[in-house]
């Protein structure tokens, strides 16, 4: 078994597609990128950059419960994909399936979400199809441009890189935490708002050696590049600067152990990249021009796995289970939180 079918979500992935034959002008493998990168013809200099997400488990579970949320969500999980590649955006197709009796109001609501995160990005919904269901599922497609000779995937990572993401980590998990244990009463009403960093992956494209978004998280993020890379991926522990304040806040209020916020499989959305260290500076100016500080969060080693630097000590971190728990707990919310409690509270950091 190779290190990636250790992973649950990966075994069914190489079951869906076992039996699907792998097109010509795709350039990349299962596993391999974010979004899919499709030659178009001869003579062009750009892949087409195009992904699909869908917003279910996050309506039904009640994680999303305000229309425009759900709407700034859809368009983001997409596009966050095409910035991981560093794609140059074209646009968002949709697929609205509702019930019959959604209000008016609702539908207002959601596209105002779906429209608002698209200005952001300075982009457009291209069109999409509407259809009456039991439930309320969407899905989005996402398309962009790569230019060839600035590609970034999954694979690149060596040993003396140097780990950075693009702002501080652990919002969305503490955003699920607060959010299913019915304890949001407080938060403003953009306290989770992600954007997809699209114009930090036009720069990430031109310099870093891998590139992933965190949307499941930062220790799902960092497992899975650790496996294709075949690396050994540390996190620093200066959770002052890798966590998002109001993480450190609310981990403090609710006697949790700050890093577990990296651990959970809802993500904020940033992107998480390797650089070399001789491209490390030329990279940081760049990043300079548009008034961005990259985050360095750590580095990559010799051997494989994931582990956390606390003082001298290196902490190996059971990124295996992490990554398995969402599969093992079912599709219960709140059985997951108790068993990645359990594997928090377990490691000694």
């Amino acid at each position: 078994m190779s290190m990636m079918e250790d992973i649950l979500e990966n075994q069914m992935i190489e079951r869906i597609a076992k039996n699907f034959l792998k097109a010509p002008h795709k350039i990349n493998e299962i596993h391999e990128t974010d979004a899919e990168l499709i030659k178009v013809g001869n003579g062009y200099d750009h892949y087409l950059a195009i992904t699909t997400d869908v917003l279910v488990e996050e309506i039904a579970s009640g994680l999303y419960d305000d229309p425009y949320l759900i709407g700034w969500m859809l368009a983001v999980v997409n596009f966050s994909d095409l910035a991981a590649v560093g794609a140059d955006l074209l646009g968002l197709l949709i697929s609205v399936n509702h019930p019959p009796d959604i209000s008016e109001k609702f539908i207002e609501k959601l596209t105002e979400g779906i429209s608002a995160a698209c200005r952001q990005l300075n982009t457009f919904v291209l069109g999409g199809d509407t259809n009456q269901a039991k439930e309320l599922f969407l899905s989005g497609c996402a398309v962009g441009l790569v230019p060839q000779k600035s590609t970034i995937t999954r694979i690149g990572a060596k040993p003396g890189d140097r780990l950075y993401l693009t702002a501080p980590a652990g919002l969305g998990s503490i955003f699920a935490f607060l959010q299913i244990a019915g304890q949001n009463s407080q938060l403003p009403g953009s306290f989770y708002r992600p954007i997809a960093r699209i114009g930090e992956g036009k720069i990430i494209r031109e310099f870093a050696n891998c590139c992933m978004d965190t949307s499941d998280g930062v220790i799902h993020t960092v497992d899975t590049l650790m496996r294709l890379n075949r690396c050994q991926f540390v996190l620093d522990d200066d959770w002052e600067q890798v966590l998002h304040p109001m993480v450190l806040q609310v981990s403090k209020a609710q006697h949790l152990p700050p890093w577990l916020a990296l651990a959970g499989v809802h993500g904020e959305f940033e992107l998480c990249f390797t650089i070399s260290c001789d491209k490390e500076e030329s990279f940081l100016q760049e990043a300079a021009k548009m008034d961005w500080k990259p985050l360095p969060i750590g580095e990559i080693t010799a051997g494989t796995g994931v582990s956390i630097r606390t003082g001298k000590r290196l902490v190996p971190v059971d990124s295996t289970s992490i990554r398995n728990l969402s599969e093992l707990a079912g599709s219960e919310p709140k059985a997951y939180i108790r068993k990645l409690l359990e594997i928090g509270h377990n490691i000694d950091i």
